[in-house]
């Protein structure tokens, strides 16, 4: 007879029915976790799942190898661990540890958050302006700038962005740039991306649009004066 339970505690130690009660007394089994060790718990876009412990370390332990992982293309996930008591009580959440996975399916170094407030304004002439603000709240590294990427009907090359903004702290952390003249009718998509120099960069895809125009509204037809002798 066996209990999955037990052996998930026992050569697994990251099932949490078994790992974070500590003891379960049905069926004839008891089983009583060692003290001093380190929990750790994984999460996903900032969301932390709690209900399951991707592994234990223990309490002296510098690193941790965690296997088996399925980490898609294109995702964020973070780590954190907690101390456990004798008793198994658990400690408040460590730091966190961001992982980012970019669209190829390979880890990338630590990024900063992304841009929000992304606009874009229609300057005469062709050009095209982009507008964007930087909240550095719980970023786990600055900026050092912003990635420009533009897409005019191919798709998006995040390999060669088409311009680069540095960073430089302000009181409301706002950038700006502005295109060249650019092709008349033709739809732009844009997406700006802050990274860190030698690490990694946001991973975020959302996109602003808008036509170029360097020919303005058209010329006013059927002007008439009139006048009124006073």
């Amino acid at each position: 007879m066996e209990s999955k339970w037990l052996k998930d505690a026992l050569f697994a130690g990251m099932t949490s029915n078994a790992f974070k009660l500590g003891t379960v007394l049905t069926a004839g089994w008891f089983w009583t976790r060692a003290a001093g060790c380190h929990t750790v718990y994984r999460g996903q876009d900032g969301v932390m799942n709690y209900d399951n412990i991707c592994a234990v370390m223990n309490v002296d332990a510098a690193q941790v190898t965690i296997g088996c992982q399925n980490l898609p293309a294109g995702t964020i996930w973070e780590y954190i661990r907690r101390q456990v008591s004798q008793c198994g009580a658990e400690s408040d959440d460590s730091d966190s540890c961001r992982v980012i996975i970019d669209a190829a399916g390979d880890a990338i170094g630590n990024a900063p958050n992304a841009p929000d407030d992304v606009t874009i304004e229609i300057v005469a002439g062709g050009m095209l302006k982009l507008r964007w603000r930087y909240r550095p709240l719980w970023q786990v590294v600055e900026p050092t700038g912003f990635y420009i990427y533009m897409d005019s009907g191919s798709g998006f090359d995040f390999q060669t962005p088409a311009a680069t903004v540095p960073f430089m702290r302000s009181v409301n952390n706002e950038f700006r740039w502005t295109s060249d003249a650019l092709e008349h009718g033709q739809l732009y998509k844009f997406v700006v991306r802050s990274y860190r120099q030698g690490e990694g960069q946001s991973q975020n895809t959302g996109y602003v649009a808008a036509r170029a125009d360097s020919q303005g509204p058209a010329a006013i037809t059927g002007l008439r004066a009139s006048w009124q002798e006073l």
